[in-house]
């Protein structure tokens, strides 16, 4: 399809969607009436998420969405309206419905006795009436308790506590989803892509704790404006600055520190949040015993700024950006460095109480930077991605059974895949530049969140993905029925710039079910299909500078996958307790994996050794959650496998003898707690326990003498071996200082720590060559004792 006909598709998308929009706003029910609006704290002016508004004649009741804003359709009328949330004092007006009504609620801050105060971001029984599958969100409060590296609250690795959510280990970038592979996870910040989530090989994630408003995680049941990864899909939402007052929050830790300012330029209508933070380890790392680790440094630096602008009651314009280096060094080896640079601008308006349109602009770069430091080598080699993103949404209240949500975005990518600059003279190897790729991808999609009846519930939606790969570039034909090798090559065909060299597409329908068994139980079903269209190429099993991130093109198709979940939800003791039990079974086409023994690392010639194959990943996901009392916190157990299978027709395209084989990330159990206790308003303690099988590695399983080769190895099938299995415990402490009237300022201390019992977990084990001997083998622990860490928080 051509880029002219993929535009008419969207022309006539936005075509029939108004025609759709107009078509119910006539025939709308002349009996009922919508209130809607928008309820904000009226201390710091920032939205109030999870505000009850409730009808107490009628019984019928909504909560406030990430934004502050509801809306309810009711009977027309005279009603008396409650609008309340936690820790706020409560607000009854009286409201004459005889058409439909938009409103502003302001809610005053409640003095209450701390240790009673319970905060929910959303309904205390969404989980179970909520049309949300295999989603998860967690309170930024529980997120900051909880014990962590160095005593920096972290997202992803909260994230990593929860069933169906792991890691390959210690060190290692990025997170594996059901799964699923680091690659296969869409991140966004304020709409903005994130190709690397991680500071330090993730020891840090790149999500500022001082800055984030709301995380939410879709493990499955994604909703149709996503799409683009297969695995899942994690959505970080930025604060906005005070409108009112000037506030601050200073942290101060051993290996780094982090400021966070915002308030008002104008008041109620201009507000401001800036953000940042530094590391400085490299005095931790010369005090170790190790003589490698004294030579090596580590280090990253990062920065949000955000600005919004209340236009008036219907547009807000906001402005988000995000920027972070991180650099790298082990001892005299290779230097890693790899930045990111994001800008969104977005417009938010609404048309009426029942219409609302956002519009985002994003500019983005991700870039890494490998430095070879060898004595008789030196170059340096450059990757690149700059991206250009716009997306529409626009949101429709149809009436109380039926919420229409629908939109389309495009994204133009220019990729650098490698680009060599040798730096020692009088060497052999030259300069290199790897054939850039540009590709657009395209998404419309449109979606309704229906109530069938007072049990069931329904959201349908689906979205139609286009890609395109374009020129200028090179494809190399080969022989027919030969394998993909240079010395295979028969024909080069050159395409000319802007040119098409390939080009896909397809549906992805979604659907979730969620049926009510009583009013604390339900039995939901999601399924969902994705195409992945962007790949990461790497022989690693975490995330690295050397990974290659490649468009689909002539000999790369986009991975294609299918997820069914089935889940039963139960709360016990009103709401104190969520219960889950979750089984899932994925499946996915044409993805990507590397033959036995290659060197993906600037290869000019990398479709030649690639393959495609299947992915098969299942598992069930039992789920424990105290929400409320002293003690809070969860417990989580997973059973999973994954699986992938390659075979080709030849014998060097097919890996395993063409029989299933563990991915890289299959770690069958998988069982994680944590555990917040608030012995008092001023003191609390968390402790974090996490064990999994150890996942698979490739390995020598003997080795032979020829000729005169002594010791030759013979490696085991791809991923038949295990290393150790992994656990660690953590705790910390937070004291929080005792708030006095005449201080402008508050500070909490938190002592953690991290590994408590000092266990070497392995992250890999590796084999030497040694003249005359069989082969070593070593176990790399990247922290293999207790790391005790302190930092202090003020906030003014």
């Amino acid at each position: 399809m051509s880029l002219i006909n993929s535009r008419g598709i969207v022309m006539l998308f936005m075509l029939v969607l108004f025609t759709v929009s107009s078509s119910f706003s006539q025939n709308k029910d002349p009996y009922k009436a919508t209130l809607s609006g928008h309820i904000k704290s009226a201390y710091t002016g920032l939205d109030v998420i999870g505000a009850t508004v409730y009808l107490e004649s009628v019984q019928k009741g909504t909560a406030t969405d990430v934004e502050g804003n509801f809306k309810i359709v009711v009977p027309k009328g005279l009603f008396k309206v409650r609008f309340s949330s936690v820790n706020m004092k409560t607000q009854i007006i009286e409201i004459d419905l005889i058409k439909d009504v938009n409103i502003e609620v302001e809610l005053r801050e409640e003095v209450l006795n701390l240790n009673e105060v319970t905060v929910f971001a959303e309904k205390q029984d969404a989980n179970v009436k909520s049309l949300d599958v295999g989603k998860n969100e967690l309170d930024i409060n529980k997120i900051n308790s909880m014990p962590a590296f160095m005593g920096e609250p972290d997202v992803v690795k909260s994230l990593m506590l929860l069933p169906g959510v792991s890691t390959v280990g210690e060190g290692a970038s990025g997170f594996n989803v059901r799964g699923g592979g680091v690659d296969q996870n869409l991140i966004l910040q304020d709409g903005a892509l994130i190709f690397n989530p991680s500071h330090v090989f993730g020891f840090f994630s790149v999500f500022n704790p001082a800055v984030v408003k709301s995380a939410s995680l879709y493990k499955n049941g994604m909703p149709a404006q996503y799409g683009g990864r297969l695995s899942s899909v994690l959505d970080v939402e930025l604060q906005e600055g005070d409108f009112n007052e000037y506030k601050g929050e200073v942290g101060l830790g051993l290996v780094a520190s982090k400021l966070a300012l915002q308030g008002p330029i104008v008041k109620q209508k201009v507000s401001f949040l800036i953000g940042g933070r530094a590391s400085y380890s490299d005095w931790l790392l010369n005090r170790a015993k190790d003589l490698e680790l004294r030579q090596s440094s580590a280090m990253f630096q990062d920065m949000n700024a955000k600005l919004a602008y209340m236009v008036n009651d219907k547009n807000k314009i906001s402005y988000s950006g995000y920027y972070s280096r991180d650099g790298f060094k082990f001892a005299a080896e290779s230097d890693f460095e790899w930045s990111m640079m994001n800008h969104v601008v977005k417009w938010s308006h609404i048309f009426s109480d029942r219409a609302d349109l956002d519009v985002n602009f994003v500019v983005g770069n991700y870039t890494s930077l490998v430095k070879e430091n060898d004595q008789n080598i030196r170059y340096d080699v450059t990757s690149i991605i700059d991206y250009q993103k716009m997306s529409v949404k626009y949101s429709y209240l149809i009436n109380e059974r039926h919420s229409l949500n629908a939109g389309l975005e495009s994204t133009y990518y220019q990729f650098q895949p490698g680009n060599r600059d040798v730096i020692t003279e009088n060497t052999s190897l030259t300069d290199l530049n790897i054939e850039k790729e540009k590709s657009i991808e395209t998404g419309i999609y449109l979606e309704d969140d229906f109530t069938v009846n007072s049990s069931l519930s329904i959201r349908a939606g689906l979205r139609f993905s286009h890609f395109v790969n374009l020129g200028p570039g090179i494809d190399y034909l080969y022989g027919a029925n030969d394998s993909r090798k240079e010395n295979n090559i028969t024909d080069t065909v050159y395409y000319d710039n802007g040119e098409q060299i390939a080009s896909y597409q397809g549906l992805e329908p979604r659907v979730t079910v969620n049926y009510e068994l009583t009013p604390t139980s339900s039995i939901k079903m999601g399924y969902n299909r994705t195409r992945q269209y962007l790949h990461m190429i790497s022989n690693t099993a975490a995330v690295s500078p050397y990974d290659i991130w490649k468009t689909s093109n002539y000999y790369i198709p986009p991975e294609i996958g299918d997820q069914l979940s089935l889940g039963y939800f139960r709360n016990f003791r009103e709401n104190q307790y969520e219960t889950s039990v979750e089984v899932y079974y994925k499946h996915g086409t044409d993805v990507t994996d590397f033959k036995n023994g290659k060197d993906l690392f600037m290869n000019t010639n990398l479709e030649a050794d690639l393959l495609t194959g299947e992915s098969n990943s299942y598992g069930i996901e039992f789920f424990v959650n105290k929400k409320m009392g002293k003690l809070t916190g969860w417990m989580s157990y997973t059973y999973s496998r994954s699986f992938r299978k390659v075979e080709g027709e030849n014998d060097d395209e097919t890996i395993s003898n063409g029989d299933w084989y563990p991915s890289n990330y299959d770690k069958p159990h998988d069982f994680t707690t944590a555990i917040n206790y608030q012995s008092t308003p001023l003191v609390s303690f968390g402790v974090n326990f996490t064990y999994s099988t150890g996942r698979p590695v490739t390995a020598p399983e003997l080795n032979y003498n020829v000729g005169n080769l002594t010791y030759v190895n013979s490696y085991s099938l791809r991923n038949e071996l295990r290393i150790p299995d992994y656990h660690r415990l953590d705790i910390s402490m937070n004291l929080k200082t005792k708030p006095k009237v005449e201080r402008w300022w508050r500070a909490s201390w938190t002592f953690a720590v991290y590994n408590v019992y000092g266990r070497k977990n392995a992250f890999s084990v590796y084999y030497k060559n040694e003249v005359g001997s069989p082969p070593s083998a070593y176990k790399l622990s990247v922290l293999g004792s207790a790391f005790p860490s302190i930092m202090l928080n003020i906030e003014f």
